[in-house]
């Protein structure tokens, strides 16, 4: 069979992505390849299809549980022969699997990094014919990843140790051009080929606000979103909580998710969430990897995350139907300084790595947190703000994100840099440097216990702003630092100091000015696009969901609500008609396609009788 018969046969679609294609011919040639393609962009194809086509069975490394049930789980109902090994598992349940895969029953065989180090599995690999070995997640291998787990760093003597080598491919969605050499290295990919499809996903939607009262916003959020399935990120556990119990409180459809709660908890809310039960999950950063709902029409973070790409990792969740959808951020102040508390004391140090390698990353992780404070407070076009930190280059003005969406004048605010800055400066010749919010109660007049204590209530620019809000001033102080007049520093505690451009705005008299909103663009809201047939439409969803408690498996399992459309659209009248609509492999068309043709005739003969 060809690639593409395969991809019909199992998939359902007639050809590859543009994307896809070089991935898959290289792989059944038997080179090394790395992937760097965004969240629903089809990697799993780009290993699934090789893996079908090659003798023996495919190693894939994946990180999660949760991701490896849902990918056997997916595989299975396209009629592959697919399995994994978790800890979850029974011992006699994983006996089974092993001898099964003893036997070469499995196309594809699933295990978490930490099963290689195990001698029993490490056996059975050196036994079984690989096919290829796919590394999921591969930004897990990097320090610099957003996500580094020590275990993906034994990949390398496991691949070592195999009596034949067969090719690797490693696949990400998030990794920046260090990242990727990190892969290469640590992986000990050979001359691989490497393909970066872009990380732009043109449904999605990015919103930045900055609202006076977190809890009613999100309320007034959810009440505008009635119906739809959405994903609220927290950065605590007990954030989580809060929130899960106002939404509760308020009886939205709610469920939680975060390491805090019980095994048994975490999988009914996961459960709960994919079979639609719930229409809102809130959660920590423990859920969502690998995670293929496709009906996802909105992610919310409800505090700023650490670094840029967990929120893109995260917010790329929505909208993989290919539908619009939205991804909105929730900033506050304080979100800073609880990031930063969690990255210097949460950090969980590895066996594997000494004093000064856990410095370094460290240092990288308030880097990264620096770019993700900027991300929500520039007032440049956010989309293009993420494609730039990828490395990637994007046009000015997208259209359809929040600053884009808002009516910007520019400002003159030089009297009042000339003000913060000049305190910064007074401040340093008594040898003094303070943080922001130090800052901002001398320049407001405050006489707080530190700034007395310190006998800064002296200083000749002592309330020198004493009629502006303190938004205001960090609006404007944040601006000079973005600007490059003033620097944040932020080795021990961030403080504010003079830079080498400094002189510019209290010596040169340099104008100053800062972009300030005159207008913003409603509360954004997913728009659904209307099915041919309403009346058909549900009798289709009806139907898939019977399939689908049948099975065991979520109703997009079966068919997603797209391809439901498509077939409320034609209207197939056989089941070779059916298999004719993209996305409906020849597997399922086979085994469920009786039952939607069934459908359509009973409807339309309800319709005209």
């Amino acid at each position: 069979m060809t690639p593409e018969a395969v991809l019909k046969q199992y998939f359902g679609y007639d050809t590859f992505r543009s994307s896809q294609k070089p991935l898959v011919m290289r792989l059944l040639a038997g080179q090394d390849v790395l992937g760097v393609m965004p969240t629903g962009a089809g990697k799993s194809v780009c290993y699934q299809v090789p893996a079908l086509m090659r003798q023996g069975t495919a190693l894939v490394v994946s990180p999660l549980i949760s991701l490896m049930h849902d990918q056997v789980r997916t595989l299975q109902q396209a009629g592959i022969a697919a399995a994994c090994l978790t800890s979850a598992q029974s011992a006699e349940e994983r006996a089974r699997i092993l001898q099964a895969a003893r036997q070469g029953r499995y196309r594809l065989l699933y295990a978490a990094p930490e099963r290689l180090h195990t001698q029993g599995f490490r056996a059975l690999c050196q036994k079984l014919p690989l096919s290829l070995v796919a590394v999921d997640e591969a930004h897990c291998v990097s320090q610099w990843g957003q996500d580094f787990r020590p275990s993906y760093l034994h990949l390398a003597e496991f691949l070592q140790e195999l009596p034949s080598r067969p090719p690797v491919c490693a696949f990400t969605a998030t990794a920046t051009e260090r990242v990727r050499q990190d892969i290469v290295r640590l992986l000990g990919l050979q001359d691989p080929f490497l393909l970066v499809s872009g990380f732009d996903r043109p449904n999605l939607r990015f919103f930045v606000s900055q609202p006076t009262d977190k809890r009613s916003a999100l309320l007034a959020e959810l009440a505008a979103r009635q119906g739809q399935s959405g994903i609220v990120y927290c950065l605590t556990r007990k954030q989580v909580d809060d929130v899960y119990g106002v939404l509760r409180a308020r009886n939205f459809a709610a469920a939680r998710y975060h390491a805090g709660l019980d095994a048994e908890v975490r999988r009914q809310a996961q459960e709960d969430f994919l079979y639609d039960r719930v229409r809102v999950l809130v959660a920590t950063n423990a859920f969502g990897m690998g995670i293929d709902k496709p009906n996802i029409s909105f992610v919310l973070h409800y505090s700023m995350p650490t670094d840029l790409e967990s929120y893109y990792q995260e917010a790329g969740r929505a909208g993989r139907d290919g539908r619009e959808a939205d991804c909105i951020l929730y900033y506050e102040p304080a979100d800073w300084r609880m990031c930063r508390f969690l990255i210097e004391n949460n950090r969980a140090l590895s066996d594997d790595l000494d004093e000064a390698q856990s410095r370094r990353i460290l240092e990288r992780d308030l880097e990264r947190l620096r770019r993700m404070r900027w991300y929500t407070q520039t007032t440049d076009c956010l989309r293009a703000c993420l494609l730039h930190y990828f490395g990637e280059s994007a046009p000015s003005y997208c259209g359809g994100c929040s600053n884009c969406g808002t009516h910007w004048a520019w400002k003159d605010e030089t009297l009042d840099a000339q003000k913060i800055v000049s305190c910064v400066f007074r401040l340093g010749q008594r040898g003094r440097a303070v943080g922001k919010r130090f800052l901002i109660e001398i320049l407001r007049g405050e006489r707080t216990e530190r700034v007395t204590a310190s006998g800064l209530d002296t200083l000749s620019t002592f309330g020198i702003m004493q009629d502006c809000s303190a938004y205001h001033i960090q609006y404007v102080l944040d601006c000079l630092i973005a600007q490059g007049y003033l620097t944040c520093r932020a080795e021990d505690l961030p403080v504010i100091q003079l830079n080498g451009r400094s002189g510019e705005i209290i010596k040169k008299h340099m104008p100053f000015s800062v972009k300030a909103p005159k207008g913003v663009r409603a509360v954004p809201v997913r728009t659904t696009e209307a099915p041919a047939d309403v009346g058909l439409f549900a009798a289709l969803q009806e139907t898939c969901a019977r399939l689908a408690a049948r099975a065991g498996v979520p109703a997009f399992a079966i068919l997603s609500d797209t391809i439901l459309m498509e077939i409320c659209k034609r209207q197939p009248r056989s089941i070779r008609e059916l298999e004719q609509i993209a996305g409906i492999p020849a597997y399922k068309a086979k085994r469920y396609g009786a039952a939607f043709v069934d459908c359509i005739s009973a409807y339309q003969r309800k319709r005209h009788t």
